[in-house]
């Protein structure tokens, strides 16, 4: 039996908002592309917002990944 395993695919990186409860973040529409799925006739991306534990060098808070099926995993 295996299980299916995902790993992150980083896509991009955001920042907090001064005194707001907004994060304003920047992607890559080419890596947007990758990651699409059709619902109901509609194309979808999902992705996550994470909070880095502390801002990088460019002052980003937050870092934005996809989950990806690693090649190697199967579905039980």
């Amino acid at each position: 039996m295996h299980i299916m395993a995902f790993s992150k695919k980083y896509i991009g990186k955001g920042k907090q908002v001064e005194n707001r409860n907004i994060v304003e973040v920047s992607l890559k529409l080419e890596e947007l592309h990758d990651h699409t799925f059709e619902y109901e006739g509609e194309t979808y991306v999902k992705f996550n917002v994470a909070r880095l534990k502390e801002p990088d060098q460019y002052g980003k808070t937050h870092t934005i990944y996809v989950s990806v099926k690693d090649p190697d995993s199967e579905e039980s």
